[in-house]
């Protein structure tokens, strides 16, 4: 079942054995996870933040948060930085704000920026500047070892950022990270009562979910219950692409365009309730962090910038359905209680640390 994707994986893992090195970085990164006491921490995603808007940060004091402290780290390194269209809108203002300057494409910053000295790998502060883009052609096309007087921001985790398959499967080679995963399973497109059956006995627990190989904002994220499996694989699966198209729950239509083979299905789990709303209603929120990881002189580091809670669109309850009620959406924002936040960074920062270092230690 999952020998062709496994072996586009292992054309994957052999060019970054041969073109990720453990010299200087800067990524940014979010974290989705689940919190409760029971099973302490459950990282449900982790990604680029260069592909956030960030907007459950934002506050009237603070409209644009996250790029703005973003940008507040990178200035300690006193290196010119560009940056590359397209570009969130946010992100892009904090720059400009930093008078930071844009270039309409790498190749064009390539001819304006030239080597005028060798410069330590190592070192964060020896770069003659640093490169923002959502692009990930720098980062395959080696431009790192091409124009090694430029630091491409994000270097280490857009190549983990292809699909979550390939994340899933880099967090589970990792002991730290694997305990840190719900239970997961990637299964071929299909709607056989074997499919069902191999589901049902793989995937702890009455409730599991549905997840696309590559998508973004919860498109193709169905949570159900398994005696469902049957009737929602072949809704899915089955369905003419104009049916799913028309259904506005974006967790079906999205299979209307999902091009993959493959589907992942993942343990469901719950965050402690929070009870939020002017009725004070439980909530299973979805925990974001958003953090910066930093390799400076052959030393990993983690720097927090924000945290908060988002909910679904719906408290718990049986009168919705099940993505209404634990598919994370953000009707509501809220903070981290400090105690919670400080168990959180105790159990998923070493963590996170020990993946950090392998994707850059990849061709050591």
């Amino acid at each position: 079942m999952k020998k062709n994707l496994h072996n586009a994986i292992a054309v994957i893992a052999i060019f970054l054995q041969s073109s990720l090195f453990a010299i200087a970085d800067i990524s940014l990164i979010v974290v989705d996870i689940k919190y409760n006491q029971q099973q302490g921490v459950k990282i449900c995603e982790m990604q680029p933040g260069s592909f956030s808007r960030f907007s459950g940060a934002n506050s009237p004091d603070e409209p644009n948060a996250v790029p703005l402290l973003y940008c507040n780290l990178l200035e300690q390194y006193n290196t010119p930085i560009y940056f590359t269209h397209p570009l969130y809108h946010k992100m892009k203002e904090a720059f400009i704000q930093h008078s930071w300057s844009s270039t309409h494409s790498i190749e064009t910053l390539l001819t304006k920026v030239k080597k005028t000295k060798d410069n330590d790998p190592d070192n964060l502060f020896d770069y003659q500047c640093f490169l923002f883009s959502l692009q990930t052609e720098p980062i395959f096309n080696r431009y790192q070892e091409l124009f090694p007087h430029i630091l491409f921001l994000d270097r280490a985790i857009l190549p983990f950022s292809q699909s979550k398959y390939v994340m899933n499967s880099f967090f589970d080679s990792i002991e730290e990270t694997k305990k840190l995963r719900p239970q997961w399973g990637l299964y071929r497109k299909g709607t056989s009562a074997e499919l069902v059956e191999a589901i049902a006995q793989d995937i702890p627990g009455n409730i599991v979910v549905i997840k696309p190989l590559q998508s973004t904002m919860g498109r193709g994220v169905i949570i159900l219950e398994k005696q469902d499996l049957q009737k929602t694989l072949d809704y899915i699966f089955l369905s003419e692409k104009e049916v799913l198209l028309k259904d506005l729950e974006r967790s079906y239509s999205h299979y209307a365009v999902d091009e993959s083979d493959y589907f992942i299905v993942e343990e469901f789990i719950e965050s402690d309730p929070l009870f939020l709303g002017k009725d004070q209603l439980p909530y299973d929120c979805t925990m974001r962090i958003i953090a910066v990881l930093s390799y400076h002189h052959h030393v990993a580091d983690i720097t927090l910038l924000k945290e908060y809670w988002y909910s679904p669109n719906k408290p718990i309850d049986t009168a919705y359905t099940l993505i209404q009620s634990h598919k994370a959406k953000g009707t509501y924002f809220t903070q981290v209680a400090p105690e919670v936040i400080e168990k959180v960074k105790q159990e998923l920062f070493p963590a996170l640390l020990k993946a950090y270092k392998k994707m850059l230690d990849q061709g050591s």
